[in-house]
């Protein structure tokens, strides 16, 4: 099982870590707007600044 994993949502500028993986699925999460701090659980242990996190530029294209 996947001790910890995060998931960036573009479009809502958030990020959720999900952690505590169970049978049923993973017992705790915490979400925080780009910009701000996540603290990101063990086995890891480290606090994520999410400063430099950005959505897309409307209107910008990928990298050729």
């Amino acid at each position: 099982m996947v001790p910890v994993y995060l998931v960036l949502d573009i479009r809502a500028e958030e990020i959720t870590a999900f952690w505590g993986p169970s049978p049923k699925g993973y017992r705790s999460r915490t979400t925080v707007r780009f910009g701000d701090t996540l603290h990101i659980p063990e086995p890891f242990a480290f606090d994520l600044d999410t400063a430099d996190f950005a959505a897309p530029a409307t209107g910008a294209t990928a990298p050729q």
